[in-house]
């Protein structure tokens, strides 16, 4: 099976983009690119063959640009962290409930389209072993600081809440990581439940009940 990435290829023939910009275009198509392959054939099955065929890309610009497929790999594992991190910051309603309830639909939104990225982020980044594990506790860490930061906001809207007990933020972006893995690997969509347990976790996680108010 041959996997295809979405990102915009280089113009074919003569053109007046930069060095720069051609390595940036061709950077980015690779990092996708080893997402959906790994996420497609998992990290163990996955070549470099198979990332640059998928990013459209010969293997000299491969390993001009990384030093082989884990670190390829690891730098996508790490940039996919941040951008989905990046847009729960936009989630956004009336009340407390709602902006989680939106958060929550973000996250299972990217489940829905890129299921593949999704999986290696999720799943297949236990295959690499502990180099895998570092970079997945540095992106897990940067969810905990989110919900530092949403428990601050809540309390400043109900000060009567109390603070959650130390390592609750780390058991529910965990709780998070593992419910949206096995939404992931599940047949068939499941993002609406994904979307509903989500909220609910964090709620009860956040103010020590499942709704607010």
């Amino acid at each position: 099976m041959t996997v295809e990435v979405s990102a915009d290829r280089l113009p074919k023939g003569p053109h007046d983009l930069t060095r720069a910009q051609v390595q940036a275009s061709q950077r980015q198509r690779i990092l996708d690119a080893v997402l959906d392959v790994v996420g497609e054939f998992g990290y163990s099955s996955a070549t470099v063959a198979d990332v640059t065929r998928a990013a459209g890309v010969s293997r000299t610009t491969f390993y001009e640009l990384f030093s082989n497929k884990q670190d390829a790999f690891l730098v996508a594992y790490d940039e996919f962290g941040k951008q989905f991190l990046a847009d729960l910051d936009f989630a956004a309603g009336t009340t407390p409930a709602d902006v989680l309830i939106d958060a929550a639909e973000r996250l299972a939104n990217w489940g829905r389209t890129r299921p593949r990225a999704c999986r290696a982020f999720l799943v297949e980044i236990h295959a690499v072993g502990e180099d895998g594990f570092k970079h997945r506790d540095k992106v897990m860490r940067m969810a905990e600081k989110r919900f530092e930061r949403v428990s601050e906001w809540l309390r400043s809207v109900d000060p009567s809440l109390p603070a959650p007990p130390r390592l609750v933020g780390r058991g529910v972006v965990a709780a998070s990581w593992e419910l949206t893995a096995q939404a992931v690997r599940a047949k068939g969509d499941t993002s609406d439940e994904s979307r509903e347990a989500l909220a609910y976790i964090w709620l009860l996680g956040l103010t020590g009940r499942p709704a607010f108010g």
